[in-house]
């Protein structure tokens, strides 16, 4: 149950605001066009701007408190931060985001709105089957990261 409640603390912010910019990606590009493998994609990639443009400031955010908190003489510079949040970004979520990205929640959200028949609807459903596989990939790396931090699993 602790961990549940870890990832939830951790996902949970990123999974409101994404799920908004997909809405309002696919909700833009609907009036641009009906074909739904673009609104599909244009889901896609609009909840990846909300999901990891929020995990980076995160992350930023993060190793500063660690620099601070170590009491560092000479405080990280902001490039060396970016470079640190980048990194633990692309451990944590690259894999996940690679098959994410390019097949499996395109292909969840165009084959949900296609089902249901509803862009809204569609979409939310589609990328909550899509989240159920990034999150099994995704959680196995942030656990890895933490058991290489030497934090307790």
């Amino acid at each position: 149950m602790r961990r549940l409640a870890e990832w939830a603390r951790r996902y949970a912010p990123l999974e409101i605001l994404s799920t908004l910019a997909a809405l309002a990606g696919a909700g833009i590009a609907s009036l641009i066009t009906t074909n739904a493998v673009a609104i599909a994609y244009a889901g896609a990639w609009s909840e990846n701007v909300g999901y990891y443009g929020y995990a980076f400031i995160r992350e930023m955010a993060s190793i500063g408190r660690a620099n601070t908190a170590a009491n560092d003489e000479v405080p990280s510079s902001r490039l060396a931060r970016m470079l640190g949040a980048l990194r633990a970004l692309l451990w944590e979520f690259g894999v996940a985001e690679v098959l994410d990205s390019f097949l499996v929640r395109p292909l969840c959200m165009y084959a949900a709105v296609r089902a249901i028949g509803s862009l809204g609807p569609g979409i939310i459903v589609g990328k909550l089957a899509a989240d159920a596989v990034f999150y099994a990939i995704a959680i196995i790396f942030y656990e890895l990261a933490k058991k290489r931090r030497g934090e307790r699993a």
